[in-house]
Formats: C-alpha cells, sequence, structure tokens
C-alpha cells in the first residue's frame, strides 16, 4: 500500500472517530487515545482513562464500567461502523486492570 494510500486511510479513520466523539464515552476513549499518541512511542494509554475511572474505584465499579462499555462499543451492537478499535482498547485496557488487581 502507497503512503499516500496509507495517509488517506488514516485521515478517513480519524474523521469517523472524531466525529462518533459526541458520545461522552466515546469522547473520553478519543482522548485517552490522542494522549497516548501524542506521548513517547514507548508509552501505554492510562487503562483508569480509557475506562473514564479513578484508579482508587472498587472493583466491582471497574467490572460495571467495563460491562456498560462493552456493550455500547461491540461491533453488534453499537449501532455504528468503525467501534472495533474503541471495542479493542477498551478490552485491553480492561485486561491490564484485572492483571494489575490479580483477578486471573
Amino acid at each position: 500500500m502507497s503512503e499516500a494510500t496509507t495517509g488517506m486511510m488514516s485521515d478517513w479513520v480519524n474523521q469517523m472517530l472524531e466525529s462518533m466523539c459526541n458520545d461522552p464515552v466515546i469522547g473520553e476513549l478519543w482522548s485517552a487515545m490522542k494522549m497516548g499518541n501524542q506521548s513517547t512511542p514507548n508509552a501505554g494509554i492510562d487503562a483508569y482513562r480509557v475506562l473514564g475511572l479513578d484508579k482508587a474505584v472498587a472493583d466491582d465499579q471497574v467490572k460495571k464500567r467495563y460491562r456498560g462499555l462493552v456493550v455500547k462499543l461491540h461491533p453488534d451492537t453499537a449501532g455504528v461502523k468503525g467501534t472495533e478499535f474503541l471495542f479493542q482498547l477498551v478490552t485491553a485496557a480492561y485486561q491490564q486492570i484485572s492483571r494489575e488487581r490479580g483477578w486471573r
């Protein structure tokens, strides 16, 4: 794939995702993704910020928030195309938190 094509596809995806930012939850996720992209290349995205939670929140609140986001962003239930990446981002954030908290 040429650089021009890659650039056009990247621009299109960014425009599509930005148009979804009217939803406050998706807007928070987009903001977290942008923050992660602007920092150093090896820096990760704050899993708690992706889920829109504070690090001190109780385990049951993390799980409840995750379940709500999964329903909202799952490609089969979102009602909007293009949520696959956000769904994967939320899932990765939840997995990171579950490892940190020793749930598995």
